[in-house]
């Protein structure tokens, strides 16, 4: 019996054959398959393919490192900027006078100005929001904020947070940040 044939010799009316057929069918065909040297592989575990092939488990323990990845810039004293520390704005151009000053230096808090405008932000993109926002600039998907302001050094020269941030070491951000 074909697997479409009509059993109840009602024309035009086909129904599939029984779970235990296909079984049956399945059954011979994978007999047929082994009998002329096939191999079935078992599918191997993801978790095991990596084991096996020496790669380490894609979780890792935080663990502290002298090496790697920079930790995230979380306070100002990482960077070793001290309360009432003015920062200047680098990027567009502005009409009205923009800074800011540090307000904490174990966390990013800053009063950010545009003219007689004034807002206590709690980081360096929300700075440059409220910046970008007064200006009725674009502001950016996903802004970042340190190229956009920078600190005076003694020289006179400005230089931005993120030039300050990646020349320090990973193991001095490290000791600052505290904890």
């Amino acid at each position: 019996m074909t697997e479409l044939e009509n059993k109840n010799n009602v024309p035009g009316m086909t129904s599939e054959p029984s779970k235990e057929e296909q079984s049956a069918s399945l059954a011979d065909k994978v007999q047929e398959f082994l009998g002329k040297g096939g191999e079935i592989k078992k599918p191997v575990n993801r978790r095991q393919k990596r084991a096996s092939s020496g790669k380490s488990s894609k979780r890792k323990a935080a663990a502290v490192s002298s090496s790697g990845r920079k930790p995230v810039l979380t306070c100002w004293k990482m960077l070793n900027v001290k309360i009432g520390t003015s920062l200047v704005w680098t990027g567009k151009e502005s009409k009205v006078q923009v800074s800011a000053r540090v307000l904490d230096d174990y966390s990013m808090k800053m009063e950010v100005f545009y003219g007689k405008r004034k807002k206590i932000v709690d980081g360096l993109m929300r700075a440059e929001i409220f910046i970008k926002e007064s200006m009725k600039l674009p502001v950016p998907k996903k802004p970042q904020g340190w190229n956009s302001w920078g600190l005076m050094d003694k020289k006179g020269k400005v230089r931005s947070v993120y030039s300050i941030y990646s020349t320090t070491d990973h193991q001095t951000l490290l000791n600052r940040r505290g904890y």
